[in-house]
């Protein structure tokens, strides 16, 4: 083997590596949709098998969450979905691998949703101490890894809390991002939560992959968190969670500098995109910004959000995981029948208005098929020969292909070679 030869497989192998990428979904109520009927269509109207759809359009991995005892939860917070127990997650979880996805588990440690707003503690932790807690999430995590591995779907990646910019279990893991923390919080007792959860992680899932959730509803804040995370030695993770929607926190342009001051603080990292979404037809509730003007509540203007989003993160090479939250939600079938509107099902609080796919039809939506060019489209370089190497074409680090020369700055590859366009 000659060695230009040589070179052009080591650079294939080279990017093929670095550009392994994850697009996917957080799926936690499909199986629940399906047991209440829902029927799922392709764009054009014909039904399709959900998860073997959703591989067929790129789709790489599929996020789970967990809750602690969600029979606890009240009943609205239950059909918003808040349902999912662990028998629930391994009955889901053995569909999804069996489909050939990777798995990520969200551990919420709690018995309803946790977000910036609420972290409450699980009913059955409520009276321990700090001490008696940071014993306890290593014996519930360790436990819930070992049911998953004995049936057969350990985790590819791990969420240890979910959209923890304000510490979990509260009030004793509350804290701020910035620094210091409510009375009765603690940075060092938070650091323990998560310390031990990750001990727990380690010892039955070596192999997944770690990741520390935040949100961007102060962007500012998110890399004050991940510093203030620093000097904690024991919490070891290895990938940088984001929640993005627009909606709530506002243009690309703030997640756009938010990914390139991680890159530079914490490049060691891997940065996933573990939720978004944007609406079709309304803005989602409460919304704060409106980009309507420029991304119109339509399916198009979804997908030209979707598409010009991937073209951000895509820049960013550190980057290597979307996921959209909620993708599965249709009341086709359950609801909506034969044209007829019926609510006497009521399991669900009320409309999501980032779904992928219509609420009435069920028909996906075009920004389901834009996912796949996260990772590449048909132009994944891990899917090339090395014929590819031989042509004229520019391809992005991940594979995606350009009409022509790329003039923003960056790395791309040309005739087998990385070029740096300034």
């Amino acid at each position: 083997m000659n060695k230009i030869f040589t070179l052009i497989i080591m650079t294939a192998m080279t990017v093929s590596l670095s550009a392994q990428k994850y697009v996917g979904g957080d799926i936690s109520m499909l199986k629940k949709f399906l047991e209440e009927g829902a029927v799922y269509n392709d764009k054009d109207g014909n039904p399709v098998q959900p998860l073997v759809f959703f591989k067929e359009q790129g789709w790489n991995a599929m996020r789970v969450r967990l809750f602690v005892d969600p029979s606890k939860a009240t009943e609205n917070e239950r059909k918003e979905g808040a349902i999912q127990d662990m028998d629930y997650v391994i009955a889901l979880s053995k569909d999804i691998k069996a489909a050939g996805f990777k798995l990520m588990l969200d551990f919420h440690y709690s018995d309803t949703w946790t977000d910036p707003g609420k972290h409450s503690t699980p009913s059955a932790w409520s009276s321990m101490t700090a001490d008696q807690l940071k014993t306890q999430i290593y014996d519930y995590t360790k436990d819930c890894l070992d049911k998953l591995n004995k049936a057969g779907v350990t985790p590819d990646f791990i969420q240890t809390g979910n959209e923890i910019t304000v510490g979990m279990l509260w009030p004793t893991g509350h804290v701020y991002a910035s620094g210091g923390a409510p009375s009765g919080g603690s940075w060092d007792y938070f650091a323990g939560y998560l310390a031990n959860a990750i001990k727990a992680c380690n010892e039955m899932c070596p192999q997944a992959q770690i990741v520390i959730h935040t949100e961007m509803h102060a962007p500012n804040d998110v890399p004050k968190f991940y510093q203030q995370l620093a000097n904690y030695t024991d919490v070891k993770y290895d990938i940088i969670g984001l929640s993005y929607y627009p909606d709530w926190h506002g243009a690309f342009s703030v997640i756009d500098q938010t990914l390139t001051t991680l890159e530079s603080q914490f490049a060691d990292k891997k940065i996933m995109i573990v939720e978004t979404g944007y609406g079709f037809e309304w803005q989602l509730k409460g919304a704060t910004y409106n980009f309507t003007s420029i991304y119109p509540l339509t399916d198009e203007g979804q997908r030209k959000w979707t598409a010009d989003f991937i073209e951000i993160l895509n820049q960013h090479s550190n980057v290597n995981g979307l996921f959209w939250w909620y993708p599965e939600y249709t009341l086709n079938n359950i609801v909506f029948k034969g044209g007829s509107e019926d609510w006497s099902k009521d399991f669900t609080a009320g409309y999501w208005n980032a779904s992928l796919f219509h609420y009435k039809t069920g028909n996906a939506h075009t920004a389901l098929y834009e996912m796949k060019n996260f990772v590449g489209g048909s132009a994944d370089i891990s899917n090339t020969t090395v014929n590819r190497w031989t042509d004229d074409n520019w391809y992005s680090l991940n594979g995606r292909k350009y009409m022509e020369k790329p003039n923003k700055k960056g790395i791309y590859i040309n005739n087998g070679r990385k070029v740096i366009v300034k």
